[in-house]
């Protein structure tokens, strides 16, 4: 359940208010996160990151910060955050106006933006569901702590979303990202239950249609590949509606790997940052095993 606390903001006049209401923190662990981050220390890629990739599991929390490290540099004021609906509660598309409690303070919700994509018919606001997914939960202590003054707009989606819900919801998107200090972040976890080799043969495959951009291959891809093909069409038709054409797989690994276990079930990860400057994020320093197309 949502509750009140005494720390807020005020969208309109940019000051302190009494009372707000938001989601408690009950997805931080203090073990999956690098309290000692020294940001003086984060080298500048010379990338501005229009649009990324990121896990929620939070095995994979290096990854994770590898992203939103860059980000601090570039300090977005407005993240939308898309990421499955893992209970396919509510309608298709869901969004909230209701804020995150973090460690680090409250992340508020750009509600100018939310408002405006559920003046469509596309979006429908729910604040019931999101108290409870992982997805949108896990990464907000990421976004206070790297991006302090970044607002969000989270949006979880059903896993039968069409191909044609997330291409409008894309360009819906887009009309928001024309601002280059708002950006989208997919919320997504790739192969699921599989050993660690079955994981990696798997991934080759997602990896091929990311590159070639075949989101009909990517939307009939189940829960072995990854855990929301409508996240990724999303991502990928607000890119295409800026003319952000080229991106680049940062990192890609799985649960085996960072456990040293090739027995277990595993769940694997990508971070994929997109920008509008080829060669720049070509031959850029993002960190990570970078994966070449």
């Amino acid at each position: 359940m949502a509750f009140n606390t005494n720390e807020s903001f005020n969208d309109s006049t940019h000051e302190s208010t009494n009372q707000t209401l938001v989601y408690p923190n009950v997805f931080f662990e203090p073990k999956s996160f690098s309290h000692n981050t020294n940001f003086n220390a984060i080298e500048d890629s010379g990338v501005h990151i229009d649009g990324a990739v990121v896990p929620h599991h939070l095995l994979a929390h290096k990854l994770i910060e590898g992203v939103f490290r860059q980000l601090h540099i570039q300090q977005p004021s407005t993240i939308i955050l898309v990421g499955p609906n893992h209970f396919n509660k509510g309608e298709n598309i869901l969004t909230t106006t209701i804020g995150w409690q973090t460690p680090f303070g409250i992340v508020e919700s750009d509600r100018d933006i939310i408002e405006g994509l559920a003046a469509s018919s596309l979006v429908k606001i729910n604040e019931e569901v999101f108290e409870t997914e992982h997805s949108m939960g896990s990464l907000m202590p990421f976004i206070k702590f790297y991006l302090p003054a970044a607002r969000v707009v989270p949006i979880i989606l059903h896993h039968d979303v069409s191909r044609n819900e997330a291409i409008n919801l894309g360009k819906s998107i887009a009309e928001f990202l024309k601002d280059d200090k708002c950006i989208i972040l997919a919320s997504v976890d790739f192969s699921h239950y599989l050993t660690k080799n079955e994981a990696e043969k798997r991934d080759k495959e997602t990896i091929q249609a990311l590159y070639s951009k075949n989101l009909g291959r990517i939307f009939s891809m189940g829960n072995e590949y990854l855990d929301s093909p409508a996240s990724i069409g999303v991502l990928f038709s607000a890119m295409e509606e800026l003319g952000v054409n080229d991106f680049k797989i940062l990192e890609n690994t799985n649960s085996g790997v960072l456990l040293g276990n090739d027995l277990i079930e595993t769940t694997s990860y990508m971070t994929i940052a997109f920008s509008n400057n080829k060669s720049l994020i070509r031959s850029s320093k993002l960190s990570g095993n970078i994966i070449s197309d």
